[in-house]
């Protein structure tokens, strides 16, 4: 089993910090990871937000890539469907050319509709601009003259150099939650990283849908997503994350209804929080509660937010020290 830490670099007004340093302390902090024995480092991006959540995942990741030697970068996720393919293609390859070949590139459709009406992009084309992204992005990284005539983009005779750092490119992961999401990325010979609470079922979706397409099941991956918290005192913890918590909650609820989804009422009390779904405890506690999961969901990576939003940086350090220390070696 693998861990990662995962990182939006979101700057709430409320707790708001100048961006050169909270910029300046994740990068640290990173380092620090790689030194501790995480495996990844990945990265998600959202635009057109009042909190700085991360609209350039390139230039972030070539930060993270001159800085560290070993650690896995990853994309968890990039909002397909605002990306020109070149521009991506050329851009994942040189990320993976600067880290020696330790890119990544996870994909997501997006759902949030300022995102499509500031960029120009009907909403309704997310998940056909993903998949032909998807096909000439593979295409691109090759190295040799290509065309393409698809529904969203036409291409003649185009080389993209460089190519990436290994033979056919980085590996490409699919996000989302829904039975069509395992499927696709299934479809599309695709390794799975869905929302932690996924309901279990559709992992044989995204089996069946790889079986079909002529994949084995074997050689693809799945990751897992939960939100952690390390603490030597739970209640203690709590209290610490609490509102910082109870700020994500709140902000992803009214994402998911301006993007269309059923409203989901927000809440005004961190104590109307699901807080069974949160893994805030002491080292044992979070060991028995990623063995439930992994019993559950069979996955092959973890990756969590290493920093709340607004979270002040000695708590999430401590955090990390104690699952680096505590809990990476009895998986190890």
């Amino acid at each position: 089993m693998r861990f990662g830490v995962w990182y939006d670099l979101r700057n709430p007004p409320r707790w708001h910090r100048p961006y050169a340093e909270l910029l300046r302390e994740t990068l640290d902090q990173i380092v620090w990871a790689e030194s501790a024995g995480f495996e990844s480092v990945q990265v998600s991006e959202h635009h057109v937000t009042d909190e700085g959540y991360l609209p350039s995942v390139f230039p972030f990741l070539a930060a993270i890539a001159a800085q560290t030697a070993t650690i896995r970068l990853g994309t968890a996720v990039l909002l397909a469907p605002f990306h020109h393919p070149i521009r991506l293609a050329e851009d994942a390859a040189f990320v993976d050319q600067l880290s020696g070949g330790r890119l990544e590139l996870g994909l997501g459709l997006g759902y949030r509709r300022d995102e499509f009406r500031a960029l120009g992009v009907p909403r309704r084309e997310r998940g056909t601009r993903t998949e032909e992204l998807i096909e000439i992005v593979r295409l691109a990284w090759t190295g040799e003259s290509f065309s393409h005539r698809g529904e969203h983009w036409s291409l003649e005779d185009v080389v993209v150099t460089p190519t990436p750092f290994h033979e056919h490119g980085p590996p490409l992961w699919l996000g989302g939650a829904s039975p069509r999401a395992a499927e696709r990325a299934g479809r599309l010979g695709c390794h799975f990283i869905p929302d932690a609470h996924m309901p279990v079922e559709n992992y044989a979706v995204y089996r069946e849908a790889l079986r079909a397409a002529g994949h084995d099941p074997a050689t693809f991956q799945t990751a897992i997503n939960p939100t952690i918290y390390v603490t030597e005192d739970p209640e203690r913890g709590w209290s610490e994350v609490r509102e910082h918590l109870l700020y994500q909650f709140n902000r992803y609820r009214e994402w998911f209804a301006a993007g269309g989804d059923a409203p989901a009422a927000t809440v005004s009390d961190p104590e109307e929080l699901p807080r069974e779904r949160y893994l805030i405890g002491t080292p044992a506690q979070v060991i028995e509660g990623i063995e439930a999961f992994h019993e559950q969901h069979g996955f092959d990576r973890l990756v969590f937010w290493a920093r709340l939003p607004g979270q002040p940086l000695e708590q999430s350090q401590r955090s990390l020290e104690l699952f680096a220390e505590r809990v990476i070696p009895h998986f190890a």
